[in-house]
């Protein structure tokens, strides 16, 4: 039985114990990031650029991150988060522009992370934070819920500030970030996608960044070579071997035996590069995305792609605001009729947001101009909106049909003159009242799920000019 001085002797250690409850776990590794990712988190493969990440969180005050899409920038934000909670036994804030981003998808990856490690690594969790001790802990929040005094008294010893999808941080935010990067042992780290250029995050990487294209991710690092035009391309063995005659890559299962599958299952792939590719390798989509650097506005677009993220945006930050400066009105469908050759077309718009894009397959028979009005008509049916249909071509019948069944719907001729003679024809017109509306941020544009960033393609890669007597056109279809 143990005495009476045991005892007190026990007592007296773990109150020293609980007193140096700051010293972190895996204090050994706070000087090797990469190592505590290897050995303590069990993380065996790390690319080069994930790599330069950590080591550069340990050494630099600020670290920028150009991002393609699903090389793992949640991956590197939650190994990030959780080395410095438990090697370094710092405070780690984490912010992104939605509470989905926040929630859903790197605290998801941080609370998965620590779960599996969680006997090893100690402390609690919750949903939005993290805890080993009062100085070695973790939390998020949204930034969209704040301005940049949110960040104020957000000061420690050691701490590492995270913006997730910083593309989407506005100036305020980040102006508040900034501030609390005071000591030598504070650390910040933006990391996104670059899909819009002109914000603090493009400025913030002028200065300084890593950049993550899809070509080293295990993934797809095995079957790329960059031509000597810069251009990665399938390594002509690989490309005789998954693509079919079309040129699509066919599904993974079919692949011989030789190909490697994916190793991270639900990131980059090759098949989504090679879809990405058919919109044109200079396109904004594959600079952002692929190649993780900022795109550049063409001067002559109809709708610069950074307008029409600034637009997104606007919904994004005060989406209550929109959706009541849009339910007072009425709603309104553009539709355009397809042959065959193109999909048929919906818009959705009820005052000044855009809420929804949709297509619809064709097939190039008969019945095309049918299939399109029972389309619109269940979507009329649903609202008691109004229509508005390209009446030139196949877009006649479905505009007649839709009269006759007694819906809302009137004909555009966007070849007509019968508008303002500062423009060639309707078209023009109708472009440049969405041109100017944007610049002015007087509409909204909604989530447009897998087709939005299509649809700012399409924009932007729709030019225009000013004719030799003055007015506004739109180039021909068939150049755009």
């Amino acid at each position: 039985m143990p005495s009476l001085l045991d005892l007190l002797r026990e007592k007296v250690i773990h109150s020293l114990a609980i007193a140096d409850d700051d010293h972190p776990p895996f204090v050994q590794y706070a000087d090797r990031p990469v190592d505590f990712v290897h050995e303590v988190l069990g993380i065996r493969i790390l690319t080069t650029e994930q790599i330069q990440i950590l080591e550069s969180i340990r050494d630099n005050q600020e670290t920028n991150v150009q991002a393609a899409h699903g090389v793992g920038k949640s991956f590197d934000s939650a190994i990030a988060v959780l080395y410095w909670v438990f090697a370094v036994g710092g405070l780690a804030i984490t912010t992104a522009p939605t509470e989905d981003q926040v929630k859903q998808i790197l605290w998801s990856e941080i609370r998965r992370m620590y779960d599996r490690n969680k006997q090893k690594l100690g402390g609690t969790r919750g949903e939005l934070f993290l805890k080993f001790s009062e100085s070695a802990r973790a939390y998020g929040f949204t930034s969209r819920n704040y301005d940049s005094n949110s960040f104020q008294g957000k000061h420690a010893e050691k701490l590492l500030l995270i913006q997730d999808e910083a593309c989407g941080i506005t100036e305020e935010i980040d102006d508040g970030f900034q501030s609390c990067l005071t000591g030598s042992d504070n650390r910040g780290l933006r990391i996104g996608n670059p899909i819009k250029g002109g914000g603090p995050f493009e400025k913030a990487c002028a200065r300084t960044h890593v950049r993550i294209p899809v070509w080293s991710h295990p993934n797809v690092a095995w079957a790329y070579e960059k031509n000597a035009d810069g251009i990665h391309v399938l390594k002509q063995e690989v490309a005789i071997a998954i693509l079919n005659s079309e040129g699509d890559v066919i599904p993974q299962s079919q692949w011989p035996e030789w190909c490697r599958r994916d190793v991270i299952p639900g990131a980059v792939s090759i098949a989504w590069i090679e879809k990405a590719r058919k919109r044109g390798e200079t396109s904004a989509f594959w600079q952002s995305r692929v190649e993780g650097l900022f795109p550049v506005d063409a001067q002559e677009s109809i709708v610069p792609r950074s307008w029409f993220l600034a637009a997104r945006q606007r919904f994004d930050e005060n989406p209550d605001y929109w959706k009541n400066q849009a339910i007072a009105q009425s709603v309104k469908y553009g539709l355009d009729v397809g042959d065959g050759g193109d999909d048929h077309g919906l818009a959705k718009w009820q005052g000044p947001v855009l809420f929804s894009v949709e297509k619809m397959v064709t097939k190039g028979d008969r019945e095309d101009v049918t299939r399109a009005a029972a389309w619109a008509r269940q979507h009329l049916e649903q609202t008691h909106g109004s229509i508005f249909v390209d009446q030139i071509g196949v877009g006649a019948g479905t505009l007649a049909i839709l009269i006759e069944q007694a819906y809302e719907a009137q004909g555009i001729n966007w070849g007509s003159t019968k508008c303002d003679p500062a423009y060639q024809n309707v078209k023009a017109e109708g472009y440049w009242n969405l041109h100017e509306a944007l610049r002015k941020g007087e509409v909204a544009i909604a989530p447009l799920g897998e087709l939005e960033d299509e649809l700012m393609e399409d924009l932007a890669g729709t030019y225009y000019e000013e004719t030799s007597t003055g007015k506004i056109r739109i180039e021909d279809k068939s150049k755009t």
